[in-house]
């Protein structure tokens, strides 16, 4: 038995919904695919799928082995892609989603950089925090800010994305500086609805770990929005430290409580092939993990 050629066949089988749309997809016939899935069943001793007349679903062992096969496979995709990579030369359309306001402040090491690298890939980018759907709009490569759900998505994990807590001055002179995060419930408390916490911000102090119920005049999707907020002395916001950097630098924020909020964001590079990505969407991924996970200056003076 050719164990990776099993492992595929249950993953296409998976996504598919069904032997026989795997296999119009795979381009081979049903009965391979089916004795592809009945051999590694058969070698692992456990049924993978539950099949009816109308459904086909992976079992508890076959979820489990599901996703260790996808990791696998995927591994293997990309050392193989790194290697033809390494003997031709990126081209082509790259077409790109992404949230506008993280493109903003990082458009100089993540485009104009990867541009002096690859000059002969075009980068065409979609900046909104819509979750786009990466094979009817034919995204190459979607940079999102939260693990999706959807299966038939691959993930790659690029960095974390710090979050702070910063308000203006001119609330602060009018309201008062909180001295630990339980005076927070005397505050106007911006609340992004992304975060799955809200309304309860997450803190460490020392060893404690713990959470304040905030409160405040409004809720809204956008980061965007609760900074701007912030800046405008409306209250105290939370918000990815990207969006806030410049105006921490030029004190039209102050960070609230340093060091206290006991959560990250972390970012993605989100794709819809598990097989076949093209060099230069693996070589644009390559370059975005090497920018979020390099240190900051901070990091770098320490």
């Amino acid at each position: 038995m050719d164990r990776l050629l099993a492992m595929e066949a249950f993953v296409r089988v998976v996504d598919a919904g069904s032997f026989a749309e795997a296999a119009r997809r795979w381009g081979r016939s049903k009965a391979v695919v089916s004795k592809y899935v009945a051999q590694l069943e058969g070698h692992l001793g456990v049924r993978l799928l539950h099949r009816t007349t109308r459904s086909l679903n992976p079992t508890e062992a076959g979820r489990l082995h599901l996703e260790a096969s996808r990791a696998l496979l995927t591994e293997l995709d990309e050392a193989e892609a790194r290697l033809h990579t390494e003997h031709t030369v990126p081209k082509g359309i790259l077409r790109i989603s992404a949230p506008p306001g993280l493109l903003s402040r990082y458009h100089r090491s993540v485009l104009a950089d990867f541009h002096a690298r690859y000059p002969d890939v075009t980068l065409e980018l979609d900046l909104t925090h819509r979750f786009v759907d990466l094979t009817e709009e034919r995204i190459d490569v979607a940079i999102r800010l939260t693990k999706p759900d959807d299966s038939a998505l691959v993930a790659r994990w690029l960095g974390p994305i710090p979050l702070v807590l910063v308000a203006a001055p001119a609330y602060l002179a009018a309201h008062g500086t909180p001295q630990q995060p339980e005076d927070l419930v005397h505050h106007a408390a911006l609340l992004d609805t992304n975060f799955r916490f809200h309304p309860r911000w997450p803190f460490r102090v020392a060893d404690r770990r713990f959470t304040v119920h905030v409160r405040g005049p409004v809720r809204v999707n956008s980061p965007i929005v609760v900074r701007d907020l912030a800046l405008d002395g409306v209250g105290i916001g939370l918000v990815p430290h990207f969006l806030v950097a410049p105006m921490l630098d030029h004190d039209t924020l102050v960070e609230v409580l340093p060091g206290t909020v006991d959560t990250d964001w972390s970012i993605y590079a989100v794709t819809s092939q598990r097989r076949h990505l093209p060099s230069r969407a693996r070589v644009f991924i390559d370059h975005l993990r090497a920018v979020f996970q390099a240190p900051t200056p901070s990091e770098k003076s320490k």
